[in-house]
């Protein structure tokens, strides 16, 4: 997913908010990224937009659903999961 440079300021500026909560920046970004991602996405997806390692986004997702911030959903025809989040 190519960001747009508002896109990249939102998130950046949510993972240095979540590190003032005591929250790990990537897991703060991860978030941002779904709020504002027009479908869910896979992790994968999540890996590339953000440039980061994918064990970083596997463990940052657990950490996010066990939150109940970003939950689990299926596409049609893909045995992948997606993660989206709430628009609340």
């Amino acid at each position: 997913m190519k960001l747009t440079p508002l896109a990249e300021k939102f998130i950046l500026h949510w993972g240095e908010m979540g590190t003032q909560w005591g929250v790990n920046r990537t897991v703060a970004q991860i978030h941002a990224l779904l709020f504002i991602a027009a479908r869910p996405m896979a992790a994968d997806e999540i890996c590339d937009t953000l440039g980061v390692a994918r064990s970083n986004v596997s463990n940052s997702i657990k950490e996010l659903i066990s939150w109940k911030l970003v939950r689990t959903t299926q596409m049609l025809g893909d045995r992948r999961d997606y993660f989206e989040t709430s628009l609340d």
